[in-house]
């Protein structure tokens, strides 16, 4: 279970990315403190320069820096409600089509994490040498594992399928050719 405080970040954050225009030429932190502050959220204007920096290396957020104050804005592209529950709810497509056994690597900390909160209710996990987990789940093949798999990009490596392999390491590279210098 996170910490409270990992929580709060994570709550932060997430009100944040909704805040946040998908046009040029944005918003200013300032309002986004102010915002942030009369729904609940105190913190520093710092602390949401911050998180505004370390949001855009995983979502496709820009800074207009051309004037100030700099004015934050998401791509139009982003779609911060993706996850649909009960994709096959109302079609005829068998639930079981939309499902895949996933195999994976994933370090110490995510390990511990998923002892907690198991990918699903068939997953199992061989602890390595060094603390990491080698998993087996069958889950969902949604837009939500994908994401998943993107946020934790750094502590996981997907043996099977290929192609979600494939997949996750072609957004990687999209996403690191567009931040490139």
């Amino acid at each position: 279970m996170p910490s409270h405080s990992t929580r709060h970040t994570i709550a932060r954050q997430w009100q944040l990315l909704k805040l946040l225009p998908s046009q040029h030429p944005g918003t200013t932190s300032t309002h986004l403190h102010r915002a942030l502050s009369e729904a609940g959220h105190s913190t520093s204007k710092r602390t949401i320069e911050r998180d505004l920096n370390e949001l855009s290396a995983l979502f496709p957020l820009r800074c207009n820096d051309q004037g100030t104050p700099f004015g934050w804005y998401l791509l139009p592209e982003l779609d911060l409600y993706p996850l649909d529950p009960e994709p096959w709810a109302d079609s005829t497509v068998d639930a079981a089509a939309a499902m895949l056994d996933l195999y994976l690597w994933v370090d110490a900390d995510l390990a511990e994490h998923l002892l907690q909160s198991p990918l699903s209710s068939d997953m199992q996990m061989r602890r390595d040498e060094h603390g990491g987990g080698h998993v087996a789940a069958s889950v969902r093949d949604d837009k939500a594992l994908l994401a998943w798999l993107l946020a934790h990009a750094g502590r996981v490596r997907v043996k099977r399928p290929h192609a979600l392999r494939a997949a996750m390491l072609e957004r990687l590279q999209q996403a690191t050719a567009l931040n490139a210098p």
